[in-house]
């Protein structure tokens, strides 16, 4: 019954369910209450913290550990958490953690994490990799205090920097961050709800922070993660997705672009598009490796 959720979704509009569709809400009355049962499904449907991919939900998936007060609400979660967008989801963190190390290696001290969650794949790389300045943004003010409570034990309070507010502002310029002082900059769950116009101007704008040398990841989800049409039913989870020419078409106004690509994680689901600057990072004496833009 389960498989047939993916194999009934061929034949519903290719531009995704409708929300409020009389298929969804068909889905959702008859089927729903099976799902529900899974804490995790559930808090994804019901948003108590306004939207589905919270930090606390993203916590679930990186432990993949079911939560359910039932067998059947255990066995959902574990379902739920071996599908391929939420296998896809925890080795988008490893990639995340592995891109770290490696530009720490290279020199790397400054990081900014937009949209930053509780910034479990940067929790895992300060123990041994400290970065000397962490920038972190974030609307959800909860999922600030969570980041800087993990990154506690291994980094210095005074190398955190935290702003709570919306892209918009930082698309205007309405923070006190700096152009060019960082070595790494990322955001990985904010892409998939933007439009096209507006991820082309955050893009813009997050490159004028990275500095000569340093690197630019994005991460979105693509339209053929076969959980999509799952998750607009049983979650009322709808995401704006791109393929890799959409995401290399992110930057292709920007200046001073020494390469880019986009890596994809096995499940095929999700991208991540990496671009880095040309120039040499401040305190080095040659530039990163040419081999590759990461």
């Amino acid at each position: 019954m389960l498989l047939g959720v993916w194999e009934a979704s061929g034949a519903l509009d290719t531009a995704g369910l409708r929300r409020n569709s009389p298929a969804q809400r068909r889905f959702q009355e008859v089927v729903g209450p099976f799902f529900w049962q899974s804490p995790i499904i559930h808090r994804c449907f019901t948003k108590p913290r306004g939207y589905a991919g919270d930090f606390l939900m993203m916590e679930d998936v990186y432990r993949n550990r079911p939560k359910g007060e039932t067998s059947l609400g255990r066995w959902m979660d574990q379902w739920v958490l071996d599908q391929p967008g939420f296998v896809a989801v925890r080795n988008r963190r490893d990639k995340l953690a592995t891109l770290l190390r490696d530009e720490w290696a290279g020199g790397a001290r400054h990081v900014m994490n937009v949209a930053s969650g509780s910034a479990c794949e940067l929790a895992s790389v300060v123990e041994t990799r400290p970065f000397r300045g962490i920038t972190l943004l974030d609307q959800d003010q909860g999922a600030l205090f969570a980041a800087v409570s993990a990154l506690g034990p291994w980094v210095d309070p005074g190398c955190v920097r935290t702003w709570s507010g919306t892209v918009l502002s930082l698309v205007r310029a309405r923070t006190s961050l700096v152009p060019g002082d960082q070595d790494f900059v990322y955001s990985i769950g904010l892409y998939d709800y933007l439009s096209q116009r507006f991820a082309t101007a955050l893009t813009a704008r997050l490159w004028l922070h990275v500095a000569p040398g340093g690197l630019l990841v994005i991460g979105n989800f693509n339209g053929h993660n076969p959980m999509r049409r799952f998750i607009e039913a049983a979650m009322d989870w709808y995401l704006v997705y791109r393929d890799p020419p959409e995401l290399l078409g992110l930057c292709a106004g920007l200046h001073d672009v020494k390469g880019a690509e986009v890596w994809t994680d096995p499940t095929g689901c999700l991208h991540l598009l990496v671009v880095r600057k040309r120039g040499v990072r401040p305190g080095l004496s040659v530039p990163p490796r040419p081999d590759s833009p990461a």
